[in-house]
């Protein structure tokens, strides 16, 4: 019984694989990893706005292209795909779409939102099957506190010079409501330093002596106001040198000393 059951299989799958190869096509079979919901930003201020989405034409090069003598399959092939949000941010939103997306204001310490695709495997023509897709669901959660982050800036002992630069790091941008609250110069780096803090707009720029350890809070007298939104920071060692060979005269050239930036953030 048992080989007889083995050879039906190998019939039928026999069957089924010369049916794909008589209609012109070879299906990609794709498992999804990751997920194909997201939400993001995953940390927020009060008022962010954010953005839950799915895309599963990623998976597929990008683009649905139907085949000849189905036009409309890229819309009638399309899954059908449930968002919902905890808490209730946003109505229940249905969609049939290999991709779209949902903005609606974070509010509270945390966001769930819900993805039910209301089926396993997907089709997206011409050839790509999507298979073991599952519900899932994606968080995003407020910014509590002060955020801490360290900035290396990346050196450079460049031929015939004998003191390092180095290159300003961009400040992070979690959120359009996150501030920077600090600036330090850890003690790793050894020396003073003279951080540059420059927002985008043109003319704002504004540069701060550290002492080794030293921090300085961008509310302090003197900073002015626009240090807080600073979306660049400089740095400049005050008597950190190459070793030797910076002069150029050996190869391979030396490497930079490490230097940092340490910077805390907090919702406005």
């Amino acid at each position: 019984m048992r080989t007889m059951q083995g050879k039906l299989f190998r019939y039928c799958i026999i069957a089924i694989c010369a049916a794909v190869v008589a209609n012109g096509c070879m299906l990609n079979r794709t498992a999804i990893l990751p997920a194909p919901g997201t939400l993001v930003p995953r940390q927020y201020c009060p008022g962010d706005t954010l953005t839950a989405s799915y895309d599963f034409l990623r998976f597929a090069g990008g683009v649905c292209t139907p085949r000849d003598g189905r036009p409309d399959e890229c819309t009638t092939a399309a899954p059908t795909v449930t968002m919902t949000s905890t808490p209730a941010l946003f109505p229940p939103t249905t969609l049939q779409s290999y991709q779209n997306s949902i903005d609606f204001t974070a509010s509270g310490d945390r966001v769930d939102v819900g993805f039910a695709y209301g089926a396993t495997a997907i089709f997206i023509p011409p050839t790509t099957l999507l298979t073991d897709i599952r519900d899932h669901t994606a968080f995003a959660t407020r910014i509590v506190g002060t955020v801490d982050t360290t900035l290396p800036h990346m050196g450079n002992c460049a031929r015939g010079f004998a003191v390092p630069t180095y290159a300003p790091v961009l400040v992070p941008g979690t959120s359009p409501g996150l501030d920077l609250t600090q600036v330090c110069n850890p003690a790793t780096n050894t020396v003073p330093v003279n951080l540059t803090l420059s927002t985008d707009a043109p003319g704002e720029s504004v540069s701060i002596m550290l002492a080794r350890g030293e921090c300085r809070d961008t509310s302090a007298p003197g900073v002015p106001a626009f240090a807080a939104r600073a979306r660049m920071i400089s740095i400049a060692p005050i008597g950190l040198t190459c070793g030797p060979g910076g002069d150029g005269s050996i190869e391979p050239q030396p490497s930079a000393p490490p230097v940092t930036t340490l910077i805390g953030q907090a919702c406005r």
